[in-house]
């Protein structure tokens, strides 16, 4: 029992701790600016946006007032214009169409987004002044009483002429930023996204477009035409180079090649001339040579005989021939009387010699 009594202290300290903590700091989520107020004593906000995250603040003495961080949207479209008045949710905003009127006087629908954030460090300052919950619609005023006037400086040409509408754009932008700097916001971008004229008008207009670019694209195709034909010159006059120039190339390919042959022909003859002066002077020289080798040869086998006799004549000659005569020797049978000790045996080479050649 006092196990779970002590539990259920503990939770409940655990519950008034978390209470407390609730009460004291304030959350400020990443899509948010927070403005801290003293509601008590003198009052007045402390100078300076607050991050997000968490933030000493007690519950009845001090009050933090949300802005959006993020990237308003400001929309001028013929959507909205459909369903009537202006409505806005987070940070977007919708607005029926500009209607413009036209320097040269006509009139002229225009749909445009302008995008615009708070300035950092300074949503405080509109906290301060008032304007929490009617800066957006001061904006948006502001915005479109200057785009109404910016816009208007512009023929009928010039707005569907894409490089004069950006120039002005970027005429406007410094303009507009000076203009709602007192709501501490800053435009970012103005785009143009539609550009609607009445509806005669518009096939009026879109009849001179394609009357223009039909007038461009005939310019482009005599350009088109022109051009072909300096390229037909152009090909003509390559191809008459080109003719004269292999003209010239065969011509000297043809020198060339004459003059080759009369060169290869001239060393032909020299060369046949050359071979039938050096050629028999070179196969005398060689049947010479061949007979004199040829006795050299003969020469040298007949001193190697006689030398070879000589040596055969010696002692030693009639002993090697002998021996060589006792290895040739072969006896089909032989019979000795082997208790004769003067009976030579035939498997002693050496007294074989003996007999044969005879005792010195």
């Amino acid at each position: 029992m006092k196990l779970l009594k002590l539990f259920v202290v503990l939770i409940a300290l655990l519950g008034v701790f978390m209470i407390v903590i609730a009460g004291l700091f304030e959350r400020i989520e990443p899509g948010e600016i927070g403005v801290k107020q003293y509601m008590w004593g003198t009052g007045g906000y402390v100078e300076k946006d607050h991050e997000p995250g968490f933030h000493w603040g007690v519950s009845g003495i001090h009050k933090f007032h949300r802005l959006d961080r993020r990237t308003h949207f400001l929309t001028f479209s013929e959507e909205q214009s459909v369903t009537g008045g202006s409505r806005g949710t987070g940070n977007a905003q919708e607005r029926g169409p500009l209607e413009i009127r036209t320097r040269d006087n006509n009139r002229v629908s225009v749909d445009v987004t302008v995008t615009y954030r708070i300035i950092e460090g300074q949503a405080w300052k509109l906290v301060a002044d008032g304007n929490k919950n009617v800066y957006k619609e001061r904006v948006a005023e502001a915005i479109q009483g200057r785009l109404r006037d910016e816009l208007a400086v512009l023929d009928t040409e010039s707005f569907y002429k894409t490089e004069e509408r950006l120039a002005l754009i970027a005429k406007i932008l410094p303009k507009l930023e000076a203009e709602v700097a007192q709501d501490f916001v800053k435009p970012e971008t103005i785009l143009i996204r539609a550009v609607r004229f009445p509806q005669l008008y518009e096939e009026e207009l879109q009849s001179k477009q394609l009357t223009q670019q039909l007038t461009e694209l005939a310019k482009s195709q005599r350009k088109v035409e022109d051009a072909l034909k300096a390229t037909g010159k152009i090909e003509k006059e390559t191809e008459a180079m080109e003719k004269e120039a292999r003209a010239e190339w065969d011509k000297k390919l043809q020198d060339a090649s004459s003059t080759n042959q009369v060169e290869v022909a001239t060393v032909l003859a020299e060369a046949n001339i050359y071979d039938n002066q050096v050629r028999p002077s070179a196969d005398a020289n060689y049947e010479t040579l061949l007979a004199e080798g040829k006795l050299a040869l003969e020469k040298a086998e007949a001193l190697r005989d006689e030398l070879r006799n000589e040596a055969l004549d010696t002692l030693g000659g009639r002993i090697l021939q002998a021996r060589a005569a006792a290895e040739n020797v072969h006896f089909e049978s032989v019979t000795l009387n082997s208790n004769d000790p003067s009976v030579p045996s035939v498997i002693d080479i050496d007294e074989l010699v003996e007999l044969l050649v005879g005792e010195n």
